[in-house]
């Protein structure tokens, strides 16, 4: 009887563990999740907040992970992406960072990297968009984002 008690008690402590780290993490938020358009199948790897030069801003430095699923090279950076605030601006990569991304990517390899973007300080909330330029015709992809804490 003992042995069972035990049992019921790490049941118990187990499903309240996972539900109090499950609220943890807001419904939208979709990092770590794969979106695929134009042969590439990229991943949200993670977002940090930091603080930025100019008080009224953040700057959110976003990982990629991006695998080339087609048949030939193709490019990706931190350019092909953009975050979209809550009042529908759009916000480039920051240009002025060495630390941006991008590359070629072989057919079957991956690239890794990271992008960073300043925004305004007051976003709890955005978009990060996949648009890259291009003269034919490319897929858009979205992934939306709590901001987390710093």
């Amino acid at each position: 009887m003992k042995k069972r008690n035990w049992i019921a008690l790490f049941v118990l402590s187990l499903t309240l563990a996972m539900t109090v780290v499950g609220c943890g993490k807001a419904v939208s938020d979709d990092i770590g999740k794969t979106r695929t358009a134009n042969g590439l199948e990229i991943t949200l790897v993670n977002v940090e907040m930091k603080d930025s030069n100019d008080n009224k801003k953040q700057t959110a430095k976003i990982d990629f992970s991006i695998k080339n699923t087609g048949k030939e090279e193709s490019g990706a950076g931190a350019g092909d992406f953009v975050i979209e605030t809550k009042d529908g601006k759009k916000h480039q990569v920051n240009g002025l960072n060495a630390n941006n991304f991008g590359d070629a990517i072989a057919t079957g390899k991956t690239l890794k990297g990271s992008g960073f973007y300043e925004i305004p300080a007051d976003q709890k909330e955005f978009t990060v968009l996949y648009e890259p330029v291009s003269e034919e015709p490319m897929e858009k992809i979205a992934w939306t984002i709590t901001v987390p804490s710093k």
